[in-house]
């Protein structure tokens, strides 16, 4: 089988498009961790509806399992995460160990299919020509990992054209991405992010507690603190791509 899986981004659902519009067979998936900013749904919604994708939206559920849900039941403010942290209490997610990822996309899309009887199947990813790093560890994973933008050479700069021409779009821009606090982020994105929309950060300092951090340098109420007085701080610290980005 093959399944396309929708990040939620704009490249995501680029590719999307145009392997509806080439022709074949795909199932369309959408992992929810409810941590997505709410755009991020109303846009996978809205290419739903338009494009007639019949996505099935997937969630974690503990221990280890999975529930479909839609547009209109989707967790919006985390629960999913927070099941999965109850069955990690010794430690959150971080840059060596992002077992969110895994367990919040991959494995629950993976028992979702296991349930459908589905065990064999190819996995498109929308991970871009320009993302060379991003490609090659997908090529040297385990999974059946087709790459179509690869293929075609497309960009960022292509996405972003190509979107300019709908009449629609995904309504969030940097620094917000999908996940709308991610570690992965630089520590300069996310000070602007607490500084314009410090609410957003309460969930995550809530999960941090001694010997929990979701970067091990910082934790996320110090660098909420610190955005009200030196935002600028931390402009050259990177941030990472992840199956969650806004492009």
């Amino acid at each position: 089988m093959q399944i396309i899986n929708f990040s939620g981004g704009r490249t995501s659902a680029y590719m999307t498009k145009r392997l509806i519009d080439e022709g074949g067979e795909y199932l369309v998936t959408f992992q929810n961790t409810g941590k997505e900013v709410s755009q991020t749904l109303d846009f996978v919604n809205e290419c739903d509806k338009r494009w007639n994708l019949g996505i099935v939206w997937l969630e974690y559920r503990k221990p280890a399992t999975f529930e479909v849900v839609t547009y209109e039941n989707a967790s919006r403010n985390g629960e999913p995460y927070d099941q999965l942290l109850e069955q990690r209490p010794s430690a959150i997610p971080n840059m060596q160990f992002r077992y969110c990822t895994q367990e919040l996309k991959i494995m629950t899309l993976k028992r979702y299919l296991k349930s459908i009887g589905v065990t064999d199947y190819t996995s498109f990813n929308g991970i871009r020509y320009d993302e060379p790093k991003r490609w090659q560890k997908a090529k040297d994973s385990d999974y059946d990992v087709e790459l179509p933008l690869v293929k075609w050479k497309v960009t960022k700069k292509d996405v972003l054209q190509w979107w300019k021409q709908q009449d629609f779009d995904l309504m969030v821009n940097e620094p917000y991405g999908n996940c709308d606090c991610c570690f992965l982020k630089g520590k300069g994105k996310l000070a602007i992010i607490a500084k314009e929309k410090p609410e957003l950060f309460d969930w995550w300092i809530e999960k941090e507690s001694v010997g929990r951090q979701w970067k091990k340098e910082i934790t996320y109420q110090q660098i909420k603190d610190k955005s009200q007085s030196q935002l600028g701080l931390w402009d050259d610290d990177p941030s990472f791509e992840c199956f969650c980005n806004v492009d």
